[in-house]
């Protein structure tokens, strides 16, 4: 257990971007996620108008992705972060204001600011991931990236818990009942607040350049096209489980098993607790088998995740689907950031690293958008189905990858 959870020392810079990455995570991963969607379906939006909604976040997130790489590399990381935060609290606290708004506007006004909160949280995360890269060692790196991920769901479990409490404390607060959106605007609200707090530490960062040249690297060469298409649609495709529960495990929660919102949040909750822990095994997976192994475990492992929710669709299924999807992604997230980071030149690193965050927007977009209709035309069950057949192609991508690595390779990359 020890090995798990000792640390090698720290840079000043790199203490300051896991705070950041914490803090956000309460708003964005914990209390949006939870209740931005239970918010939309108590303003009389059903399924498909919900798929329309998360496809609108999948899509900002995927449009600024090549473009908040160029901009990092233009204007520096950090300071595009910096932006990027203060953006996505921007998209959090406009949401809300969707009720006072005229009834021909209604309907378009959550798409848009989904684009803009997921827009915003791109252009922090895509360049998060070079920064870190920049202000480690590759003696710390692999720590550096599971603490992220820990810090991450760490955030995210207290943003869910706290997210799940939020709509009861403000309905007592208020007189009004779960059922109408007023105890679920007011904590959005709440959450955008908190998002600000991000900001603090990232006011304090160097900026993080990446323009210097690393110990015995070459001149950079030309973009690694295939090998970055390849895990392009790797990571397209091995998503769609994690993108599937994410999209509609709350929603089907709350339509089809009629349970309250903090008990929505305590079982998403339980998953998030093991998640903060998870990738702390992830160097020592690294060492023994290689990111790329974690990465196909994680990918099958997360399908098979959604079996629960097939075959028993109970409050028990739900909550061990949930729990799985939200565990094995917090693994997988800071192997692929690693995996990806090492396979490419350094003067590469955000653009492709832009590409397969686009991809990941591209994979949640097309869950979200299709799932929605799929839900409408055949139940939860089928789109369940999906998620669980697409990761699962991707989880033998990944294989073949690792079976031909000058594949998938960039010239002077290296990848484990």
């Amino acid at each position: 257990m020890r090995s798990l959870i000792s640390f090698p020392p720290f840079r000043r810079d790199v203490k300051l971007l896991l705070a950041a990455t914490g803090l956000l995570a309460i708003s964005f991963f914990g209390i949006q996620m939870l209740l931005k969607i239970l918010y939309i379906l108590r303003l009389g939006y059903g399924p498909e108008y919900l798929g329309l909604f998360n496809a609108a976040g999948a899509v900002g997130y995927m449009g600024m992705s090549l473009p908040s790489g160029a901009l990092g590399a233009r204007f520096g990381l950090t300071r595009v972060m910096f932006a990027g935060a203060l953006i996505a609290a921007l998209g959090m606290g406009l949401l809300p204001f969707t009720e006072v708004l005229p009834s021909w506007a209604q309907y378009s006004w959550p798409i848009i600011t989904q684009v803009i909160l997921s827009a915003g949280y791109a252009m922090y995360s895509i360049n998060l991931a070079p920064a870190l890269m920049v202000v480690t060692s590759p003696e710390n790196r692999n720590s550096a990236y599971a603490l992220s991920s820990t810090l991450r769901s760490l955030g995210t479990l207290v943003g869910t818990l706290f997210g799940g409490l939020l709509p009861g404390f403000f309905g007592l607060l208020l007189s009004l009942e779960l059922s109408d959106p007023g105890p679920y605007r007011w904590a959005l609200w709440l959450s955008a607040l908190l998002a600000l707090a991000a900001l603090v530490p990232l006011v304090q960062l160097r900026r993080a350049e990446q323009n210097t040249q690393e110990p015995g690297e070459t001149a950079p060469g030309a973009f690694p096209l295939w090998p970055v298409a390849l895990l392009v649609l790797y990571v397209s495709l091995s998503q769609a489980a994690s993108a599937t529960c994410q999209s509609f495990c709350s929603a089907f929660m709350d339509t089809e098993l009629q349970l309250s919102p903090a008990v929505i949040g305590v079982i998403t909750s339980a998953g998030q607790f093991v998640a903060v822990l998870a990738p702390l095994s992830g160097p020592r997976l690294a060492r023994r088998h290689g990111n790329g192994w974690t990465l196909m475990m994680a990918t099958l492992g997360s399908a098979f995740s959604l079996l629960p929710l097939i075959l028993l669709p109970t409050v028990l299924g739900v909550g061990v689907g949930r729990f799985g999807t939200l565990v094995l992604a917090a693994m997988w997230m800071p192997a692929l950031q690693v995996y990806q980071m090492e396979m490419v030149e350094r003067r590469w690193r955000a653009l492709a690293y832009g590409a397969v965050s686009m991809a990941m927007g591209l994979s949640f977009g097309a869950i979200s958008f299709t799932g929605g209709y799929v839900v409408a035309s055949w139940g939860y069950t089928a789109l369940f189905l999906l998620g669980l057949a697409v990761s699962t192609l991707g989880a033998l991508l990944m294989w073949g990858m690792l079976r031909r690595p000058a594949l998938a390779v960039a010239v002077g990359g290296t990848v484990r």
